[in-house]
């Protein structure tokens, strides 16, 4: 599938399922006639009961999306939040796996979910371990599920638009939000967080918030490569970073 509409920028496919996005009726029409004749050039067939046209909003691999943008689905969201607190490891772990589907909904993410992940022992998926939850831990529980219920809509991709990437490290964790800007609004287009490994929270502040932004691109690459995007940081010392002679940097900011 994904050989047959590589150049049809208007076509989402993801193993057997296909999306064709237009911006009116009229480029709909001509879209579906060139995806049927695509269709018909390899020999696929398609369900028509599995079919839906000229829909304004469609639910696509577990997200509504429509003009707006794209979104956590209602009743998904509602199975997360009316999640019951989890009494063994392996019902934790589904848990986590639920709200990680929809984690570039969310900001911070791992601030709220890494005291979730310390409460599992080992990697066993049918572990029956009882977890051992404290006030602390309940409150992360819950506000896991309250960020999903807050989830930002994230807009669509535009080519013309700025690119803006915002990033941040604390003792711990590093997140960042990837922005386009049009009209001078900027629109979210998804986030970005991840745990620091034990050797990663002994680095220095500046190294710290340098690995941000060196891992934030990296994650975000399939949207930054090829195109000019500024960084925004709050710690001012990384401005001379990128203007500093090589001999000046360690083998790690050099990495």
């Amino acid at each position: 599938m994904d050989t047959a509409f590589r150049d049809m920028d208007f076509v989402f496919v993801y193993i057997d399922d296909i999306a064709v996005a237009s911006a009116s009726k009229e480029q709909h029409k001509l879209h579906l006639k060139q995806v049927f004749e695509r269709l018909r050039r390899y020999h696929l067939t398609i369900n028509p009961g599995k079919c839906s046209f000229g829909q304004t909003s469609i639910k696509f691999l577990g997200h509504n999306v429509d003009s707006n943008g794209i979104a956590p689905l209602p009743d998904k969201v509602k199975t997360i939040i009316d999640f019951p607190l989890p009494k063994v490891a392996k019902e934790l772990r589904r848990f986590l796996a639920m709200i990680n589907f929809y984690r570039r909904f969310l900001p911070k993410a791992i601030i709220h979910q890494a005291p979730l992940v310390q409460l599992i022992p080992g990697n066993k998926k049918n572990d029956s371990s009882p977890i051992s939850w404290t006030e602390d831990t309940i409150k992360h529980f819950e506000e896991c599920k309250q960020s999903l219920a807050t989830a930002t809509l994230l807009v669509h991709p535009s080519p013309d638009a700025s690119l803006s990437l915002s990033t941040d490290a604390s003792d711990t964790a590093v997140g960042a939000v990837l922005h386009q800007i049009i009209n001078e609004e900027r629109q979210p287009l998804g986030f970005f967080s991840i745990k620091l490994t034990d050797a990663q929270r002994k680095y220095s502040t500046y190294d710290r918030e340098l690995l941000a932004i060196y891992l934030s691109i990296k994650h975000f690459r399939y949207m930054l490569e090829g195109r000019i995007f500024d960084v925004r940081t709050d710690h001012k010392p990384l401005v001379f970073a990128f203007t500093q002679k090589p001999e000046k940097a360690s083998p790690r900011q050099l990495r």
